[in-house]
């Protein structure tokens, strides 16, 4: 699929301008990481594509269609994973929270709980049904967040700072488990500012300066400028380029 912000345009009430003309295109099949220094927008930005902002002006399209126009399809084909699991968290056990998202598309209790012990699998909770969602370790509810967005089959799982607070062992599982996905066809797209967990992975680095998208490329082609736009990496060329990375 393909989604689109063509000069989206987000003001805060106190006049704070979130976004200023951004504009960016996402493909499938990826694993692309969208970057840029704190308050750069980058939350702000990826909510347009699954309607939880609108735009004050521009626009945002999954398919050449206003993402407003077509909502529920929307938000069937892209997953959304909060910076924060435990807002998106709804069912007591780990297995109701993950039917809970698709008992309106899915009515047969059967085939829910199904879809709910495959996605559950694909992130590495087998068996994990009948667990109490509250108990889950920090890194298994965002696991379990992943598995809620898969149950709906989606072309791209877009995570928001998906690193955050997680150990190194919970990140490299996290990492292992979005790579293994992108392999099997799912489009993923890692809204963070940590480059060095992930970067050494991408095919495309798109970066957010001050509500505008000032670079786009690969992580190659950008890596000279990363410094100049407020992002981490190791000294050198971008030979170093695999270092960017939590997987050993």
């Amino acid at each position: 699929m393909r989604l689109e912000a063509r000069g989206l345009v987000r003001v805060f009430p106190d006049g704070t301008r979130a976004l200023d003309g951004a504009d960016l295109e996402i493909r499938t099949p990826c694993f692309m990481v969208l970057s840029g220094p704190n308050g750069s927008g980058k939350t702000v930005l990826v909510r347009h594509f699954v309607g939880l902002e609108r735009p004050q002006a521009g626009i945002a399209l999954a398919d050449g269609v206003p993402v407003e126009e077509n909502l529920a399809d929307t938000r069937r084909r892209v997953g959304f994973v909060f910076q924060e699991p435990e807002h998106q968290i709804l069912g007591i056990t780990a297995g109701e929270d993950v039917e809970f998202g698709i008992r309106r598309r899915v009515p047969d209790r059967r085939e829910r709980r199904r879809r709910a012990s495959s996605a559950l699998k694909a992130v590495g909770l087998a068996g994990a049904e009948d667990k109490l969602a509250s108990a889950l370790s920090g890194g298994q509810k965002r696991r379990l967040a992943v598995a809620s967005a898969l149950a709906s089959d989606p072309e791209l799982v877009i995570l928001d700072e998906p690193f955050n607070g997680l150990d190194p062992a919970g990140a490299s599982g996290l990492l292992r488990m979005l790579l293994d996905l992108r392999d099997r066809g799912v489009g993923i797209l890692v809204v963070t500012h940590d480059l060095e967990k992930c970067l050494a992975h991408a095919d495309r680095l798109a970066v957010l300066v001050s509500g505008r998208v000032a670079a786009d490329g690969t992580p190659r082609e950008l890596w000279d400028r990363l410094p100049d736009l407020g992002l981490r990496r190791p000294p050198g060329g971008p030979e170093r380029l695999g270092e960017m990375t939590w997987l050993g």
